[in-house]
Parts: C-alpha cells; sequence; structure tokens
C-alpha cells in the first residue's frame, strides 16, 4: 500500500528539480516555504532568492539539468526527509571551448507540511565526484592544473566551471572526501526530523 504523504513530499522534491530545468519560476517558488533555506555549490539563501537567481542565471545562459533518482522518504509526523540521487549536468565554455560538466550527488531537503501543504523547507547536497568532457569531438579544454588541484577532488569541475561563469564555488560543502561535513550534515538533518 502507497503512503500518500510519501507521495506528497517525492512529488514536491522532484517537482522543483523539474521547474528549475525548465524556467518554470512560479512553479519552482510554490515548491519552498517562506523562510526556507537553500545551500548547494554555488549559493547558500533562502528559497524565494534561489529561485531569482536561478532565473537570472538561466537568463543569462547558464542551463542546469538535473537527472533525477527516485526520491527516498523518512516520515515524522509534518516533517520528512526526502534524498534523491542526481546527475548535475552543466555546460558552459573554458577558454573557448563548449565543456560539459557532470557531477555526481545526492539531493537532501526537509520537506515540512504546514496548513496541510508540504514544501521544501531546506534543499542541500552530498557531492561524490564529477567529470568534464568537451562538448565538440576532438577540441580540448586548457585547465590550469594549479588552480584545478585547489578544488575539492568531490567537486573540482563544477567548481572550475562555476568560477569561470563568475560564481564562487564553495569549499565548505559536504562531500565524500570531507566524511566529517556528512556525518555533520546527516546528524543535523536527523535532529531536526526528530524534533517533529
Amino acid at each position: 500500500m502507497y503512503d500518500l504523504d510519501k507521495l506528497a513530499v517525492a512529488e514536491v522534491v522532484q517537482t522543483e528539480r523539474a521547474a528549475r530545468d525548465q524556467g518554470q519560476w512560479a512553479r519552482m517558488a510554490a515548491c519552498f516555504h517562506p523562510g526556507s533555506v537553500v545551500s548547494i555549490s554555488w549559493i547558500e539563501t533562502s528559497g524565494a532568492e534561489f529561485v531569482a537567481a536561478s532565473e537570472k542565471a538561466f537568463a543569462s545562459g547558464m542551463r542546469h539539468l538535473h537527472q533525477m533518482a527516485p526520491t527516498l522518504v523518512t516520515l515524522n509526523g509534518d516533517r520528512a526527509l526526502a534524498e534523491s540521487g542526481a546527475a548535475i549536468l552543466l555546460g558552459g565554455r573554458i577558454g573557448g571551448v563548449e565543456v560539459m560538466v557532470t557531477s555526481h550527488a545526492r539531493m537532501h531537503a526537509r520537506v515540512e507540511r504546514r496548513d496541510g501543504v508540504w514544501k521544501i523547507a531546506r534543499l542541500g547536497a552530498v557531492y561524490f565526484e564529477d567529470a568534464m568532457a568537451a562538448r565538440i569531438p576532438g577540441e580540448t579544454p586548457v585547465l590550469d592544473a594549479a588552480r584545478l588541484a585547489g578544488y575539492r577532488p568531490s567537486l573540482r569541475f563544477l567548481s572550475y566551471l562555476l568560477e569561470e561563469g563568475g560564481k564562487t564555488p564553495r569549499a565548505d560543502l559536504a562531500g565524500i572526501d570531507r566524511p566529517d561535513l556528512i556525518e555533520a550534515m546527516l546528524g543535523a538533518e536527523q535532529r531536526w526530523l526528530d524534533r517533529a
């Protein structure tokens, strides 16, 4: 038998990512509670400000695509933790060469029911690994080896491309190369859930 609350939680998490990929800003904004927090590779801000920043980036030509795995949901009353595996595809240019970065991560969301409606209260991620490839066979992007070595191994190519695009990559995110940060993040998520 299906749990309707789990289905509702999974739906809002998957809808938020799909809406972002497709530039559906009102649909995306409707997935966040007031006072929500988003903390991912290039930004830490409120849900509303994240939608606005995403719209601005989209208008400038920055495109992300999230290939999402099914969402796993843990419920406790009006609170839920939702996690989904994701391959995040980000295109851009390095030295005139078109590239595509693929970042493998797990999206982690705190989802809360308020006034009978499930929406996202916090959205974050754990980063595992990434890769970069030229979009046109035979072309090769020239990377600064010293700069690349300065990024975290779990999101080095993502960080490089974000910085090329004028974003400030973050070094404080949970990643497979920093199990202490994963443990801290998951502990905070569980404590939040247990307070329901």
